[in-house]
């Protein structure tokens, strides 16, 4: 009589012989599926999935936008212009196919990514983390990528590689296309809570706004008040960069308060703000007009003596770049190259500059040198916080401008005191800390004694 096998080996043969049983009968169903399905052969499921996907998009649009927000339909063209998007792509993936897939079923597979591309956009823009956002438009392509290689796969009975990869590339190339044109699908734009914007009127004025913006700006600078023999004056530009929350403007309009008090530039100020509220109120800032800006200040300082304090505010991004934007208008974003250019060309030798942004310590090694002082909200790979719809002030323009610098006696103990409040604040938040940055060179501290201030 043979022995009998260990009971171990008996239950992993029993196991081994189940899961292909599964795994068989599984690939034999698959196989017998047929080519086409009726959800794909109807048009009334791709209609559904596009009409969720929109509603989607306008219902994450409408919440990231904040207090009384109004709906601007001219935005309703970006919309059209991603779905004439999903149209191309389902088209490329159809014509590349061999043997070519049914045009509608294609449709049906991109139309079935829309809705689950939408919300994780969204969620992720929630968490207001570049990195988190960066990896979801990354993510959305190649997971995009998976269901049309397994639903090719099922319409045509065999693999399309090269079919999902041109596919895949005239996505990315549309998305990339779409970026470089400013397309941004949204029709909902936040008002802030002290009044409303007629948007529509701003957008189809928006032609003579941008041709008065040098006279307006000549004009701002030609009531800046003569300087005081005898002693370095202080000179103040405020830019504030995002039109779409007052935060911004009104941080600019506090720096301005507290700076000329404590420094003496009440009478020597010029602002330029985005503020869809009131797109008149001040000289737009946009990166041309703050270089005429400067320029024009700078004829009207002693370059040797006088100290600019430069003050902006706004949304940042990766790489040193301030976001400049007031609701349609096509300006072009501020780089901390840019910025380090325009104060060179117009020969200002003495500068403070405070940028109030996100990601704002990457501004620092292109601005930095003895004669000047850089003060950021965030370092280089941080974002800053404070900037929703129903503030006046940032975490760090509360910190620095409001509760520091009035009765600091210098800038570098006004910014010890700002980031030590930050950070306690940050700590109970349970938020990534932004990490604010400074840089102080080794000649301008002993210059700004010679102010005659603070007072």
């Amino acid at each position: 009589m043979q022995d009998e096998p260990p009971r171990e080996s008996v239950d992993e043969d029993v196991g081994q012989v189940a899961v292909a049983c599964v795994t068989e009968s599984v690939d034999t169903a698959t196989r017998a599926m047929p080519i086409t399905r009726p959800l794909w052969d109807s048009d009334w499921p791709i209609a559904g999935l596009l009409a969720l996907a929109v509603t989607l998009w306008v219902l994450g649009d409408r919440q990231q936008a904040g207090a009384h927000p109004e709906l601007v339909l001219y935005g309703a063209s970006g919309l059209a212009w991603y779905l004439v998007g999903i149209l191309l792509i389902a088209w490329v993936a159809s014509r590349a196919s061999v043997p070519r897939a049914a045009y509608r079923h294609s449709l049906f597979l991109v139309s079935a990514c829309a809705p689950p591309a939408v919300l994780l956009l969204w969620g992720v823009s929630a968490l207001a983390s570049e990195k988190l956002y960066a990896l979801a438009s990354l993510l959305v392509p190649l997971i995009g990528a998976g269901v049309l290689a397994w639903g090719l796969r099922r319409s045509t009975g065999k693999h399309q590689v090269p079919a999902v990869w041109l596919t895949l590339m005239v996505a990315v190339g549309f998305g990339w296309l779409s970026d470089a044109l400013y397309v941004w699908p949204g029709v909902w734009y936040s008002q802030g809570a002290e009044g409303t914007v007629d948007y529509q009127s701003v957008w189809k004025d928006g032609e003579r706004l941008l041709f008065e913006q040098p006279d307006r700006i000549d004009r701002a600078v030609g009531e800046i008040g003569a300087r005081e023999p005898g002693r370095p004056n202080a000179y103040f530009v405020g830019f504030a960069g995002f039109g779409g929350q007052k935060v911004f403007a009104e941080e600019i309009q506090l720096a301005s308060r507290v700076i000329g008090t404590k420094y003496g530039s009440m009478t020597r100020s010029v602002r330029l703000v985005n503020d869809q509220r009131n797109p008149r109120k001040f000289p737009l800032a946009t990166a041309s007009g703050l270089r005429r800006t400067l320029l024009e200040v700078g004829k009207r300082m002693d370059r040797s003596d006088d100290i600019l304090f430069l003050v902006l505010s706004s949304h940042g991004l990766e790489g040193a770049e301030l976001t400049v934007e007031n609701g349609g208008l096509p300006l072009k974003q501020l780089s901390g190259a840019e910025l380090a250019d325009a104060i060179r060309d117009a020969g200002i030798h003495w500068k403070v500059v405070v940028i109030s942004a996100c990601f704002a310590g990457g501004f620092i090694d292109a601005l930095k040198d003895e004669y000047s002082i850089v003060l950021t909200a965030a370092a280089a790979d941080r974002t800053s916080f404070g900037c929703a719809d129903d503030r006046d002030l940032t975490y760090f323009g509360e910190a620095f401008f409001r509760d520091a610098l009035p009765d600091a006696t210098s800038l570098r103990e006004a910014f010890t005191r700002a980031r030590k409040h930050i950070d306690a604040r940050e700590i109970r938040e349970g938020v990534e800390p932004s990490d604010p940055q400074a840089f102080f060179g080794s000649q301008i501290e002993k210059h700004m004694g010679q102010l005659g201030y603070p007072k």
